[in-house]
């Protein structure tokens, strides 16, 4: 998905955001390029521990296997970086289309700035960086508790919906036809979708749903349709424990149960049935 962001206008709005958290806004796009933040320098901690390739690498590695979880989960995250720095990262879509994700970033948390310092020095001394300026850089850090970088994820999930639900100042108009597309399958999960009825709906020829399919989604429509009902099925499956393989093919449009199996373990790595009590197991811990 390439950038679909109005960043003139989503600037001033970070910016209003940072003013209430007083911590660094990012965006992402899907390919996980950075596309805009508020202040638009990282902190000056995460800036020098990056000057190094070897820690840039890892930090560049942390964003995408965050954004991956993300991806697979479409729900927030909140980690630790590789260098001891927190992070929460949430989803951004409109009408179930991912369009990009939002951090808040380089958030630095412990009972102490020196207890803060000692757990960052300990992951940061294999890259050969200066000790004296990494502890600088870190008392100059604002210290947060958990409860706070708890608080401000939930926050963040608030400026997504904020962000998404008014696209059309965000999002340039050209770019709403995958959009358009996302609702309408979205909509019709349950139904047999065909290429006409979609292209009928959207008022769009087979030809460019399949260019548009290819170029925003990153693969044809029937694999796209799939990979919708697929990531339904896990939300079914994690929301709603109890609910029963047969009845969640239903409500996800699979008309052949045995399929479902098949392509949902395929995609996923595990039958629904396992899926379903690993992450009943998770809950429950």
């Amino acid at each position: 998905m390439r950038n679909l962001f109005d960043s003139e206008k989503l600037e001033a709005t970070l910016k209003d955001y940072f003013k209430v958290t007083n911590i660094r806004i990012a965006i992402l796009d899907t390919s996980y390029k950075d596309i805009g933040g508020y202040p638009k320098r990282r902190s000056s901690l995460c800036e020098y521990i990056r000057t190094n390739k070897k820690a840039d690498s890892l930090c560049r590695e942390c964003d995408h296997r965050a954004c991956s979880i993300v991806k697979d989960t479409m729900n927030s995250y909140l980690y630790q970086c590789h260098a001891g720095l927190y992070e929460s990262i949430v989803p951004l879509q409109v009408n179930g289309l991912l369009v990009g994700y939002l951090f808040f970033a380089h958030m630095v948390s412990g009972s102490s700035h020196a207890d803060c310092y000692k757990k960052i020095s300990q992951r940061t001394k294999r890259f050969g960086l200066d000790e004296t300026k990494i502890k600088s850089l870190v008392y100059q850090s604002p210290l947060l508790t958990i409860d706070y970088i708890k608080a401000a994820t939930r926050l963040l999930e608030t400026i997504a919906i904020h962000l998404c639900m008014q696209k059309m100042g965000f999002f340039k108009k050209t770019d709403d036809l995958p959009i358009l597309i996302n609702k309408y399958i979205g909509d019709n999960l349950t139904n047999s979708l065909t290429i006409s009825d979609i292209c009928g709906s959207i008022g769009i020829g087979k030809t460019k749903l399949s260019q548009i399919s290819k170029r925003y989604f990153n693969i044809g429509i029937h694999g796209h349709i799939r990979e919708l009902r697929i990531n339904k099925a896990k939300e079914i499956l994690i929301s709603e424990p109890d609910t029963r393989i047969d009845d969640v093919c239903q409500r996800c449009g699979f008309e052949n149960y045995n399929y479902f199996i098949s392509i949902f373990k395929e995609t996923v790595g595990m039958t629904p049935k396992k899926f379903q009590l690993s992450n009943n197991a998770e809950t429950d811990r």
